[in-house]
């Protein structure tokens, strides 16, 4: 698209949504403040559920061994 081309009634809505948005800009450090702290809790908790995770995988792969075999 070169800049002679005149704009759509599609691209200048969303060219006047999309400036809206551009006007507010959030504060960069409050950002990665929280995106921080979300992680720093979110990483123990995620290993902790990974292995709860494989061990009832685990114990339910053997009950279902176990089932098939008896005839």
């Amino acid at each position: 698209m070169s800049a002679e081309e005149p704009l759509t009634p599609a691209e200048t809505r969303a060219a006047d949504l999309l400036a809206d948005l551009r006007a507010v800009d959030p504060p960069s450090t409050e950002l990665v403040r929280s995106v921080t702290r979300t992680v720093r809790w979110q990483r123990p908790i995620r290993r902790a559920l990974v292995s709860v995770g494989n061990a009832a995988g685990s114990i339910a792969g053997g009950l279902l061994f176990l089932v098939r075999r008896r005839p």
